[in-house]
């Protein structure tokens, strides 16, 4: 799908002069796209695909994750304006099709609970929350994880996941509203995990503190 101009260079046999030559006069006949410094997509090829299938294949090792994962399972009818791509490695972020592409680096230990869709590799529904939970800020707030946070999730994956983290906020926070929504009975294996205080919002005051969860409910959901 994507391809590198090294990708080029290996399967014809050519210099990286003549390569480079080669592919300037294919993106100015309209016949390839450079999507990123080096990479290119046909111009066929990208007429067909949607912006998550072709970041998907951009960056590697990389899923679709946050807000975009959010949308992409329906779990959310807010559209982000940005594409969020997870990944262990540091990258600027880049504009593709009209869309600000921000890529957010995580430790190795943090990189799973990850599919292929089709063309496209993004968290599954219970990764992208807990994912969510952790960064807040890039899902679009807690109202809106919240409202993601349905019986159509698999609860004990969700607590796995959030064992595999070893946070206790996303505990915290992730066990508050499972039991606001009386998705959770068994409460021992998050409450084991919460060693402090977290808030709710990050960004907000630390008011209206749930001694249960340690969790200060700085924010209506």
């Amino acid at each position: 799908m994507v391809f590198s101009s090294r990708d080029v260079s290996r399967f014809l046999g050519l210099s990286r002069g003549n390569t480079h030559r080669i592919l300037t006069s294919m993106e100015e006949k309209g016949l390839i796209v450079r999507v990123e410094r080096g990479k290119y997509i046909l111009k066929t090829t990208l007429d067909k695909l949607d912006i998550l299938e072709v970041v998907s294949h951009l960056f590697s090792p990389s899923y679709i994750g946050f807000w975009s994962a959010l949308h992409f399972h329906g779990m959310t009818d807010q559209i982000p304006r940005k594409v969020f791509v997870v990944t262990t490695k540091r990258k600027r972020g880049t504009t593709l099709m009209g869309q600000e592409i921000v890529y957010v680096t995580v430790k190795k230990e943090m990189f799973f609970g990850y599919e292929a869709y089709g063309r496209v590799i993004a968290s599954d529904r219970e990764k992208t929350i807990i994912d969510c939970l952790r960064q807040p800020e890039n899902a679009g707030g807690m109202l809106q994880i919240s409202e993601a946070i349905t019986e159509e999730l698999d609860v004990q994956r969700l607590v796995e996941y959030c064992l595999m983290t070893g946070s206790s906020a996303v505990a915290s926070r992730l066990g508050f509203i499972l039991d606001k929504k009386g998705l959770i009975e068994v409460v021992g294996e998050l409450q084991d995990m919460i060693t402090t205080y977290s808030k709710l919002d990050p960004l907000g005051e630390k008011t209206n503190l749930n001694g249960k969860w340690k969790i200060y409910v700085n924010r209506g959901i």
